[in-house]
């Protein structure tokens, strides 16, 4: 029976993934910024794909602590 694989190292913390959001959303005001309004969009819309994932992360890890205790 196959093992599960080792967890990797260097795994991000929802912080993390929070700090290269609002990097991103700065980047995004930036083009929009120098009339670049479709690309600006297009990584606006991703970002609040990026939040939307973190929440599910986060709700998932709230879930988890609870049941460990």
């Amino acid at each position: 029976m196959p093992k599960k694989p080792p967890a990797p190292e260097n795994t991000a913390s929802a912080a993390d993934i929070e700090r290269a959001i609002l990097a991103l959303n700065k980047m995004a005001e930036r083009l929009w910024g120098d009339g670049r309004e479709a690309e600006a969009k297009a990584l606006l819309d991703a970002l609040d794909a990026l939040n939307r994932a973190l929440d599910r992360i986060r709700i998932g890890e709230s879930r988890r602590a609870v049941t460990l205790h």
